[in-house]
C-alpha cells in the first residue's frame, strides 16, 4: 500500500471523527461537555487540513521547485 493511500485512509478516519463530533454537539446541553467536544473537532480539523496538504505534496507532479526544495533532505 502506498504512503498516499494510507493518509487517504486515515483521512477519512479523521473526516468521520468530525462529523461525530459535529452530530453531537449539537444534541448536547452541559457546556462544559460541549466545550470538550468542540475542541476535540477543532482538532480533527487541523489534523485534516494537514493530511490534506500531505496529500497533495505526494501527488503533486515532481518539478524545479521539488528539486529545489525536496520534502526530505537528501544526505
Amino acid at each position: 500500500m502506498k504512503e498516499a493511500d494510507m493518509l487517504k485512509d486515515i483521512l477519512q478516519y479523521r473526516i468521520n471523527n468530525q462529523i461525530f463530533y459535529n452530530r453531537n454537539i449539537i444534541d448536547i446541553r452541559n457546556p462544559e461537555v460541549r466545550a470538550v467536544l468542540t475542541q476535540l473537532r477543532d482538532d480533527e480539523m487541523r489534523s485534516i487540513v494537514k493530511l490534506q496538504q500531505k496529500i497533495e505534496k505526494l501527488e503533486a507532479p515532481s518539478g524545479i521547485i521539488s528539486k529545489v526544495f525536496p520534502s526530505q533532505p537528501n544526505f
